[in-house]
């Protein structure tokens, strides 16, 4: 978990492979979605280990997991 202000959250997150973003503020939901920081993105309150077989990147996911 990092606390920060918003407006230097995206530089001091470092790679991430799950992040939750409880947010409705489009500019900063944007932001998030174009991070390359961020390998996985939810918005709203999704568990992080919530999975979802039909989406194609949860295998990904598991692959880097478990490599």
């Amino acid at each position: 978990m990092v606390q920060a202000p918003q407006n230097e959250l995206l530089s001091r997150i470092g790679n991430t492979l799950v992040l939750t973003a409880i947010t409705e503020e489009e500019t900063f939901t944007r932001a998030l979605f174009s991070s390359p920081n961020v390998d996985r993105l939810n918005i709203g309150p999704i568990p992080t280990n919530k999975i979802l077989w039909d989406q194609p990147h949860e295998g990904n996911l598991f692959e880097h997991l478990y490599r």
